[in-house]
């Protein structure tokens, strides 16, 4: 298997993940609070989560309930991760 491109690293695609989430979650207007209920998290997690520095990372089920609950695709969460820097 031949390596033809650079990875992100952890903190870019936690950064990434969780603007995208911050930005759909704007866009629809949805409380915070009750959206971390929804998903079984405490509100501090979904905090760090969307917040800038992205400081915490989430499960791949986590992500799934987050989509599912948002009405997007996995693949909207993770638009910008296999971009070109």
């Amino acid at each position: 298997m031949q390596k033809t491109e650079k990875f992100k690293s952890k903190d870019d695609v936690q950064y990434i993940v969780g603007a995208n989430v911050r930005k759909v979650c704007k866009e629809k207007k949805i409380n915070m609070m009750e959206f971390a209920e929804e998903i079984d998290i405490s509100y501090e997690y979904l905090r760090h989560i969307v917040s800038l520095g992205g400081k915490k990372s989430l499960s791949f089920y986590s992500m799934y309930k987050i989509a599912k609950i948002l009405g997007v695709s996995m693949d909207e969460l993770c638009e910008g991760i296999f971009e070109e820097n």
